[in-house]
């Protein structure tokens, strides 16, 4: 298992029912105490698994969320104990599950530390995958890897091999994967991508008891005219994190501690900017530049070797700004437990092939929501305008009707059918905030960062 992030760890679970032995390599060496580490750039950033994924966590790790909710994690009732505006609409509030808000050093602290104990699984760190190894180094068509390369990083001479029945990759959208499909002689998967330019900036504060009010998260989305957001949310040990963002470098948010706020105010509610001035930050502010989404098809190739297979960002990375990620590699957890289930034979198209259902939908709606941004380029002014007008007559609708923003959840969140959204009732209620006139294809000129 190569990568111990939150895909590598929810795929480790999903090998160990399977395996007698399975061994999870990582790069990174582990902070003590947890903290954020080189190999995962977005962890200091906002981070809360949904309804949807918190569900398949909890299959792959029974009792989990319940453990991190009284070690301190924050367990927040959506949409009753969220503010949400989407397209420049407040959803209305409904009580539908619960939103698992953690920082990311700590959930994957924790999670680590459920696989560690896992019968025949063994953690070591500080170590890079280099090459793949096939089980017959001398045919000319390699049809099954048989293991890996490892060395230290920055250190030829420590190399070793790992010998294994199956490798998984899930070292990151780099697609080291896919790169060594070629060179065993096959084709790499084609990679549908989507330029988005969007980087973040985030600071975590000690706020005072009750200056935030009920609410234990706000997310402020971008719209088409002003393409900016901001998420807050109550994180572990009542700890808060706001992560702003922006779509294009104009809009990118400030990185020095003194224009930080001054972006958000733009955003934010006047009581929760106030709060936050008067807050204790906890540490500097972190950046993150999100350059474009990918996904990787490794479904549709005809020749896959036996023994090795992608997961994680490795085969699908969503714009990190609609929260899915978590929740996908879950997904694709399940989907490999689920064919491990069904036997070896023919694992990697098996597997690629549930996966490809997976994330399905969470890439659909990411880059439907994406299109419809006038700072995002490919897409015609004419669909991006009829994607944006959906979007923001959907969440009008989503303002005022309680099915409909249950509908919008379900679908955001990964937890219901989309199937909701066609429903007569809430199709009646969409059409009734529809708007014809155009959408601006460019932003207007802003006063102030």
């Amino acid at each position: 298992m190569l990568g111990a992030g939150i895909s590598g760890l929810c795929a480790a679970r999903a090998l160990s029912g399977f395996f007698e032995h399975v061994t999870v390599v990582e790069r990174d060496t582990y902070p003590q105490p947890p903290d954020v580490r080189r190999g995962v750039p977005q962890g200091a950033h906002v981070h809360s698994l949904t309804p949807g994924g918190a569900q398949v966590l909890a299959e792959l790790f029974p009792g989990f969320v319940e453990e991190l909710a009284a070690d301190g994690a924050t367990l927040a009732g959506a949409l009753d104990e969220l503010d949400i505006v989407f397209f420049g609409s407040r959803l209305r509030q409904v009580p539908l599950g619960r939103v698992l808000q953690v920082s990311r050093p700590f959930l994957e602290d924790r999670l680590r530390e459920r696989v560690r104990a896992l019968p025949g699984v063994t953690l070591r760190s500080g170590l890079e995958a280099t090459a793949p190894i096939t089980a017959d180094p001398i045919a000319a068509d390699p049809a099954r890897v048989g293991g890996v390369r490892l060395a230290r990083p920055g250190e030829p001479d420590s190399a070793e091999a790992l010998h294994a029945d199956l490798v998984v990759d899930a070292m990151g959208r780099a697609g080291r994967g896919a790169a060594w499909l070629r060179s065993l002689g096959y084709r790499a998967p084609s990679t549908a991508r989507l330029v988005v330019d969007v980087a973040y900036a985030s600071r975590r504060y000690r706020v005072a008891p009750g200056a935030l009010g009920a609410a234990k998260g706000v997310l402020i989305g971008a719209t088409t005219t002003r393409p900016r957001g901001a998420v807050l949310t109550q994180q572990e040990h009542d700890a808060w994190v706001l992560s702003l963002y922006g779509f294009g470098k104009d809009d990118h948010p400030p990185l020095s501690p003194e224009r930080f706020l001054d972006f958000a105010e733009d955003l934010l509610p006047a009581g929760t900017s106030t709060a936050l001035r008067n807050a204790e930050p906890i540490t500097g502010v972190s950046s993150f530049a999100y350059p474009a989404s990918l996904r990787r098809d490794f479904h549709r190739l005809r020749r896959l070797p036996d023994g090795l297979i992608s997961t994680g960002d490795a085969l699908c990375s969503l714009n990190p700004i609609y929260g899915a990620g978590m929740t996908v590699a879950a997904l694709e957890a399940r989907a490999l437990r689920r064919c491990l289930a069904a036997g070896p034979a023919g694992l990697p198209r098996r597997f690629y092939r549930e996966a490809a259902r997976a994330v399905r939908l969470p890439w659909l709606f990411s880059t439907m929501a994406d299109r419809a941004m006038p700072q995002v380029p490919g897409t015609h002014p004419a669909v991006a305008g009829l994607l944006a007008r959906s979007f923001q007559a959907t969440m009008r609708a989503a303002a005022e009707d309680a099915r409909v923003a249950t509908a919008v959840w379900n679908a955001v969140s990964l937890t219901g059918s989309p199937a909701e959204l066609a429903a007569p009732r809430v199709m009646a209620a969409v059409l009734r905030h529809w708007s014809p006139g155009p959408t601006p294809r460019t932003a207007p000129p802003r006063g102030k960062d």
